[in-house]
């Protein structure tokens, strides 16, 4: 029966009934196991279907595209790269979007395997079409270009090469032209651009050899508001690297982003690109240390402060994920302290948003107080430093800051409960968090209640505070030797450990 598949396939070229053939190749292949189909279903078999796309008709190519669907996943990602270049490169260029979504998704993942990449670059002209697709007016369709050409050019310093080196491969002259249609696609291929220098120094090499990332650089000059707002947030991404972030500080992109935020007092658009610009130097901050932003731009924190403060949920939202990257280092955490009351303020702020925030908010905000209140990032001889910060921050929640804690594990929103368990995780890793938590009288029952939750997600939350707890150095002392014990017998038993309590009620009933 295994080599039926390919019988069928082999007569498509021959059959009265082409669409009633495809049925029953649909059929075979829905009722078969993939790991059976493996080791019949060939390259060439692929190859006729493909073929059979010439068609055109509706009916047959959804057929078609259903059985590639679900045949090219099987077949050596090499093999398809090397004997089915011809057909991927008339699927690029089919006039059915299906097809070329289909090829493109197919393309992502030869590039993901092993010589896959290699093997690809043998095919100019499949790079050629892919280029062209990233100008198409389907976003969708775009993005998977984007996305195939991005992975190509990181996995492949050939492939990156015929791209970006002007004097090697017209396929740079490929790339200009299409960012010639408009600014759409122009910001298309610099997403490209930034996607591939990211992966090491001579790929960033290749892209700044190219000019394109000057030209990016250059749109933060430009008139376009919104242009550079996505130019802002492009750099930004590129600011998370050491050898890139070397090259924006000799082209002048962090002077320029400083003058930026220096400027946007005064510039009615402001609003669309200061979140871009506070996230290029939250990156700064988390790769060479808050100190090293100051040093840059001494108003930092007050502007990050003021945005927290704000009513504008947007620039809310990037302060407070910057306002935790920084703190999570101890460097960070005493940077922000040093700045007093303006400091205190703040993290009240972001206890308010925490507990009657919007959810989405909420959510950040408490991702927030985590990051500050966390120690991971602090070496072992200065806890005691971080410690004194931490503690007073927690304080600011409330004056019951576990109860608040609890009442977010509360919450209806399975999310809210997770991230409430989570800010109680990072509690339970830390001395006086765990003295504060004992304090609070209901709190044992609490975690140790299994009928609470009834979500994977808040089981695996609650087991995750209740784990953290076993090990830390004073427990016992601290909650007692009996409820140590509870704790261990709890994280013996699992997340998911459903006793025998409540069979019981359930027959008493």
């Amino acid at each position: 029966m295994d080599e039926g598949i390919s019988s069928l396939i082999r007569n498509l070229s021959i059959s009265e009934d082409r669409l009633q053939t495809l049925t029953e190749i649909k059929t075979f292949v829905v009722s078969s196991h993939s790991s059976t189909l493996k080791n019949v279903v060939q390259a060439s078999d692929l190859e006729t279907l493909f073929q059979c796309l010439e068609n055109n008709d509706r009916d047959e190519v959804e057929a078609i595209c259903f059985i590639l669907t679900s045949l090219l996943p099987i077949v050596d990602p090499v093999d398809v790269a090397v004997k089915l270049a011809s057909a991927i490169q008339n699927g690029l260029t089919h006039p059915n979007p299906d097809v070329q979504h289909l090829t493109l998704k197919e393309l992502q993942r030869v590039v993901a395997a092993a010589d896959g990449a290699t093997a690809l670059s043998d095919s100019p002209d499949i790079t050629r079409f892919a280029i062209f697709l990233v100008g198409d007016a389907d976003e969708s369709l775009a993005a998977a270009a984007v996305k195939f050409l991005s992975e190509f050019g990181r996995t492949s310093p050939n492939a990156a090469r015929t791209m970006l080196k002007p004097d090697f491969q017209p396929h740079y002259r490929d790339l200009k032209t299409v960012m010639q249609k408009n600014d759409v696609v122009k910001f298309r291929v610099y997403e490209i651009v930034c996607n591939i220098q990211a992966e090491s120094q001579e790929m960033l090499d290749l892209c700044v050899e190219s000019g394109i990332v000057s030209d990016l650089v250059k749109e933060l000059d430009g008139s376009d508001v919104l242009g550079k707002v996505t130019c802002c947030t492009m750099l930004s991404g590129m600011a998370s690297s050491n050898h890139s972030l070397d090259y924006l500080v000799q082209a002048g992109v962090v002077s320029k982003m400083t003058e930026m935020l220096k400027d946007s007092i005064t510039d009615p658009f402001s609003d669309l690109y200061v979140p871009g610009v506070i996230r290029f130097f939250g990156n700064l901050s988390l790769y060479n240390g808050p100190k090293f932003v100051l040093e840059i731009y001494p108003n930092f924190c007050n502007v990050i402060f003021t945005m927290v403060g704000s009513s504008d949920p947007p620039k809310q939202q990037v302060a407070m994920e910057t306002l935790g990257v920084i703190g999570e280092t101890l460097e960070g955490k005493k940077v922000l302290s040093e700045q007093g009351d303006d400091c205190t303020t703040t993290v009240q702020d972001v206890c308010q948003i925490l507990k009657h925030g919007k959810q989405d908010m909420r959510l950040i905000a408490v991702d927030c107080m985590s990051r500050l209140l966390d120690h991971k990032k602090v070496n072992e001889n200065e806890l005691e430093v971080a410690y004194k910060i931490t503690s007073s921050w927690f304080r600011l929640l409330s004056s019951n800051p576990i109860d608040t804690i609890i009442n977010l594990c509360k919450q209806p929103f399975t999310d809210i409960r997770c991230s409430g368990f989570a800010l109680l995780n990072t509690l339970a890793d830390c001395q006086w968090g765990v003295e504060a938590m004992v304090e609070f009288a209901t709190l044992v029952e609490f975690l140790l209640d299994r009928g609470t939750e009834t979500e994977k997600s808040s089981k695996d939350g609650k087991f995750a505070v209740v784990k953290t707890l076993t090990k830390s150095p004073n427990v016992a002392s601290i909650f007692g030797n009996r409820n140590y014990l509870r704790f261990r017998q709890f994280v013996n038993e699992g997340p998911y450990y459903v006793g025998t309590q409540l069979s019981v009620a359930i027959d008493e009933a």
